[in-house]
């Protein structure tokens, strides 16, 4: 197969589905209070929060990869971010409405002031994720990812040109800038992120053939090692993975994994709302090691399930959306 000349990439489907899943089961297992109290059991499944870098990779290999095979043009920033736009906000919109009824309906049944404590204004904020630029927070912790990601559209639209030329001076420029930039801000902000994306465009270079084996490994271990100085210690292991995978597994497909895959963003955005909700009822009547395993995947099976509906009605249309737009 000429992988420079094929838009799908079988691998990433697993890969999104164990990005999901990772988080989902570090939500469940990590986040109840009381619910599980062996150590053991809770350092394990807190690797799980490092799914979201596995996310980081995908989208800086496949964002310029597909652009790439899409002939993508300065002139034609806007379209790319509308198409954006239109294929992750929707799914996105649905999930804070079900967000905000189930905290309204806490709020009221169970008399929990904080619950009922979101302005408007807040909110509005979600829509074109400003929440890191105010004081508020976000309605589910999970979507601090969200904002780092349009942030990364935003600014890949732009540094393709860069990391695209064929100029290798304009490419080490670019690289050079990336890790500069990455000295800038928190976590809460797509610069402290630049490395792990730009393992992700590395693979696209490579992979595209539009750089040699030594730029590839070269700046691979520059970034690598910058994540492992700078970074959390485990966001090393969640960037190298996915780059692995996708070098050596570019072909690799899983029926079930797949499946899981192509639902994953939803997966995402529902699982802290049903999943959690799911387990917080459940999590009372269980009190020996299997009872409370039984509740963990009840909870991971509900939000799959309750994630293919929101593939079916909200993001398979939306993803229907976005492919009309052509760059």
């Amino acid at each position: 197969m000429a992988l420079q000349k094929t838009q799908h990439v079988p691998i990433l489907d697993s890969l999104r589905a164990i990005a999901a899943l990772s988080v989902c089961l570090y939500h469940f297992v990590c986040g109840p209070i009381n619910f599980i109290s062996n150590e053991t059991v809770l350092d394990v499944f807190t690797f799980g929060k490092y799914g979201v870098q596995l996310f980081f990779v995908i989208s800086g290999f496949i964002i310029p990869w597909s652009v790439y095979h899409n002939n993508y043009r300065i002139n034609n920033y806007f379209k790319f971010l509308l198409k954006r736009f239109l294929r992750l906000e929707p799914p996105y919109l649905v999930s804070i409405a079900l967000a905000l009824g189930i905290l309204f309906f806490r709020g009221f049944y169970a008399d929990l002031p904080e619950s009922r404590a979101i302005s408007a204004e807040q909110v509005l904020l979600h829509i074109g994720y400003f929440i890191p630029f105010s004081n508020y927070k976000w309605v589910l912790d999970v979507y601090w990812t969200l904002a780092v990601e349009f942030q990364f559209y935003l600014f890949m639209g732009l540094f393709y040109f860069a990391i695209i030329s064929e100029k290798i001076a304009i490419r080490i420029a670019g690289y050079g800038l990336v890790i500069g930039l990455s000295f800038i801000g928190t976590r809460n902000f797509l610069f402290y992120w630049l490395p792990v994306f730009l393992l992700g465009n590395m693979l696209f270079l490579f992979l595209a053939k539009r750089i040699g084996k030594a730029e590839f490994y070269s700046m691979m271990l520059i970034l690598l090692v910058q994540i492992a100085v700078f970074l959390p210690g485990p966001v090393f292991f969640s960037s190298l993975i996915p780059a692995a995978a996708i070098l050596y597994m570019f072909s690799y497909s899983n029926p079930v994994l797949d499946w899981i895959g192509k639902i994953s963003y939803s997966i995402y955005l529902l699982h802290t709302i049903v999943g959690t909700t799911v387990i917080n009822i459940l999590s009372h009547q269980a009190h020996n090691p299997l009872t409370k395993a039984l509740v963990v995947l009840t909870g991971v099976g509900v939000s799959i399930v309750s994630s293919y509906f929101m593939y079916l009605f909200i993001e398979k249309p939306s993803k229907r959306l976005s492919s009309k737009i052509k760059l």
